[in-house]
């Protein structure tokens, strides 16, 4: 495999840590020699010790200004590549061009994209978007080799086709500026980058599909948790694929308890089948299943399946890169409704107090993940958006709600993890300031 960024350091400046992972692991596997900083102020001392010929910037910062950002990389004589969602359009991009960045790739963003902005701003060629056995952009393994149809039915793992990514569609127009910025207050999981191997105690799915979702990525989310065994995979960032090896989560499982057919019968179908047939063929074949019922109940084993690891502490995970199987059902769930329809299902009010202290205080991120519009909001959902301005504390929000606490609580948890609430340090009544209204 080729390294065009051999011998190259890049310097990763963002608050994300599941963001830099995937750029990290997208550059690494070129050749490069990557170096975090976790915050403006981590960034500024990796400035000042040198050694770097290019900075990668997720903006903004929490402590440190866009213009001062730009400069200090200036003054460092670095190219600066900036990833955002919150500067978008035109509009923004001349402005953040004209304070010294090269390039602005909008959030979300394909990483073969940043890769070629990578490469043109140290000044070697583009790299090509196909790599051969290319390493995880998350864990850093390698992909799994192809598995034919007696493998797939004992492991939960599809085979991945090695087929070109489709090029990133337009950015769409948006904000030319961010929000006016608070202090953000970062906590120690939000501080604390995944482990090279990917343990959950460190994470959780919801967070890692996000990431998959604003680093565009394709492949399969491995999970695994004791003997229990699951795949989640994303074309793009959104959902078209997952599987389980428990029983109730395979898809014969799904069509006996939903009525499509009669276990007896299941059986003796598969008697009479050719070795190897699927479930989904057998029946098809019997006359039993309609492709638009196979896609009905396909949707529902993927968001079961996914759901089913929101609550994982414990485990590890593993990311392999790579085309969804050939013939599966086409469809695509969009990670943001999967993200925040789970959380509203399956978060726990134990685990939700732990998570989101009575007293933290939410206003609207200057970098949202997903856009408002993107999101199927509840009429009390979105009223209680609009109080989440910085002014009131978790305990406030969900006095004032119109849900119980169980559900207030996990729609704001959500919107945490989709990155459209951050905790910020508390704003005075009297303060303006800019909220969902």
């Amino acid at each position: 495999m080729t390294a065009p960024l051999s011998g190259k350091r890049l310097l990763l400046v963002g608050e994300d840590p599941e963001l830099l992972g995937l750029v990290e692991g997208a550059t690494s596997r070129l050749g490069a020699e990557v170096g975090r900083a976790g915050s403006g102020r981590e960034a500024l001392e990796a400035l000042a010790r040198g050694g770097h010929q290019l900075a990668v910037l997720d903006l903004p910062l929490s402590d440190l200004g866009t213009p001062e950002a730009l400069v200090a990389c200036a003054r460092a004589g670095l190219p600066a590549v900036v990833v955002s969602g919150a500067y978008r359009g035109p509009k923004a991009a001349a402005e953040l061009r004209r304070l010294g960045a090269r390039t602005l790739l909008e959030k979300p963003f394909s990483l073969d994209a940043l890769a070629g902005a990578v490469a043109e701003g140290v000044g070697v060629g583009a790299p090509s978007p196909v790599e051969e056995e290319a390493p995880d952009e998350v864990t850093g393994a390698r992909p799994l080799p192809g598995l034919d149809d007696a493998a797939i039915a004992a492991s939960p793992i599809p085979a991945l086709d090695d087929q070109p990514v489709p090029a990133a569609p337009a950015p769409r127009a948006g904000l030319a500026a961010p929000l006016p910025e608070l202090p953000r207050v970062r906590s120690p999981e939000a501080d604390a980058p995944p482990p090279a191997r990917g343990d959950l105690a460190r994470s959780s799915v919801p967070r890692l599909l996000v990431a998959l979702h604003v680093g565009q990525a394709t492949g399969a989310l491995s999970l695994t948790r004791g003997p229990v065994r699951k795949i989640v995979v994303v074309e793009r960032g959104n959902l078209v694929y997952a599987a389980s090896n428990l029983a109730p989560e395979r898809f014969a499982g799904i069509c006996v308890r939903r009525g499509v057919v009669e276990a007896e019968r299941l059986e003796a179908l598969r008697r009479e089948a050719a070795p190897g047939a699927r479930t989904a063929e057998i029946l098809a074949g019997a006359g039993l299943l309609t492709p638009e019922r196979r896609a009905e109940l396909v949707t529902g084993q993927v968001r079961a399946v996914t759901w089913s690891t929101f609550e994982w502490r414990e485990g590890t995970y593993a990311f392999q890169p790579g085309r969804p199987p050939a013939g599966r059902v086409p469809l695509a769930l969009d990670a943001g409704d999967v993200v925040l329809e789970g959380l509203r299902r399956t978060a726990s009010l134990g685990r939700l107090r732990e998570e989101l202290p009575a007293d933290a205080h939410l206003a609207p991120s200057p970098a949202p993940a997903f856009e408002l519009y993107d999101l199927r909001l509840a009429p009390e959902e979105a009223r209680l958006l609009t109080l989440a301005d910085g002014t009131k504390s978790v305990a406030d929000l969900t006095r004032l709600s119109e849900l119980p606490e169980r559900d207030a609580l996990a729609f704001l948890q959500a919107c945490r993890v989709l990155r459209v609430l951050d905790e910020v340090e508390r704003v005075l009544a009297s303060t303006r300031r800019m909220g969902f209204m």
